[in-house]
């Protein structure tokens, strides 16, 4: 539709689609790749979300420096961030905004992925997968376990100024296969 109505966003949305496409590909084969790498991802993915709900979505990605090169599973705050998007700011009006930040607090990685949607209902984070609801988070969990054992936790908590925030804490600098 927008190469008939817009031909310079449908140009950008499709470099977008492509640089996603070709990089979502590489990570598919590998276990792991850098933070820095993973920003990437979700920036392309965003960006592409941003040119379909045009004003509706605002996002951000905060990266510090001295995270960029941490290792990580390829691929892994995807799932969140599209959670964050169908399942929080697609069913408002006027949608909102998704924030993905990284941090470290003694030695352990702090991914955090924050909306201001309309807030997730109780207990769904933790819903079983079998419905086809909770699939990517339940994929999230089986990933981390493998790689950290007990070593990692997910928290899943509806701030008091709505939206939903997921923070997914494990070691800094763990071997990755």
């Amino acid at each position: 539709m927008l190469i008939g109505t817009d031909p310079a966003r449908a140009t950008q949305m499709l470099d977008h689609l492509i640089a996603y496409l070709r990089a979502t590909l590489s990570a598919s084969r590998s276990g792991s790749h850098t933070l820095r790498e993973e920003f990437e991802r979700l920036r392309d993915y965003l960006e592409i979300m941003a040119i379909r709900m045009g004003r509706r979505l605002v996002f951000r990605l905060d990266l510090p420096e001295e995270l960029a090169g941490e290792p990580v599973p390829a691929l892994l705050l995807q799932p969140l961030v599209e959670n964050s998007i169908r399942h929080g700011l697609e069913p408002r009006v006027d949608g909102g905004e998704v924030c993905v930040r990284a941090r470290s607090e003694t030695g352990r990685l702090l991914l955090e992925v924050a909306d201001t949607g309309v807030g997730c209902a109780p207990g769904a984070a933790l819903a079983p997968a079998g419905d086809g609801r909770g699939f990517g988070l339940a994929q999230l969990r089986e990933r981390l376990s493998s790689l950290y054992g007990d070593r990692f936790a997910i928290d899943f908590e509806t701030p008091p100024t709505g939206g939903t925030r997921v923070t997914i804490r494990f070691p800094l600098q763990a071997t990755m296969p």
